[in-house]
C-alpha cells in the first residue's frame, strides 16, 4: 500500500519534523507512504468514519508498518471493550480504542478458557 485515501477521516499523523501531531476531525485525507521521503510519518492512527476501517501507521527501521482493521460486531466467544486514553500534545483529546478479547484455553489455569486481549483498534476521538 502506497496511498491511504479517506473521505471522512478522524485521527492524527505525527511527522518526524514536528513537535506535535496533526489532528484530523471528519476531514478528507490522502496520505502517500513513500518510505524514502523525509520528513516521514513517525506514527499515525486514522479512522475512516464511513467505511469503519482503522489504520495504524508506524515507521520502523526505514519501513512503514501498517495495520488495517475493519470494525465489526463481536463474534461468538469474543468480547469488545471500549477504552480511552488521554492524548499527548493534542489539546487534551481522548483517543478511543476498541479492545478485542477472545476465549483461549490457558494451561496455566488448569486448561480452562480465559479471555485474552487479541487486538486494540483506534476508532477516533471520544465525543
Amino acid at each position: 500500500m502506497k496511498t491511504i485515501k479517506i473521505d471522512r477521516c478522524e485521527g492524527y499523523l505525527w511527522m518526524s519534523n514536528q513537535e506535535k501531531p496533526k489532528v484530523y476531525q471528519a476531514k478528507p485525507l490522502e496520505v502517500n507512504l513513500d518510505e524514502q521521503s523525509n520528513p516521514f510519518i513517525v506514527e499515525g492512527q486514522l479512522y475512516d468514519l464511513e467505511k469503519k476501517e482503522s489504520y495504524s501507521i508506524k515507521y520502523v527501521d526505514g519501513r512503514y508498518l501498517i495495520c488495517i482493521h475493519k470494525v465489526e460486531p463481536a463474534k461468538t466467544g469474543q468480547v469488545i471493550e471500549e477504552t480511552n486514553y488521554l492524548s499527548n500534545r493534542m489539546s487534551n483529546l481522548w483517543l478511543n480504542f476498541l479492545r478485542y478479547w477472545e476465549e483461549k484455553t490457558d494451561e496455566n489455569c488448569m486448561g480452562m478458557p480465559v479471555l485474552t486481549l487479541t487486538k486494540s483498534v483506534f476508532v477516533g476521538f471520544k465525543k
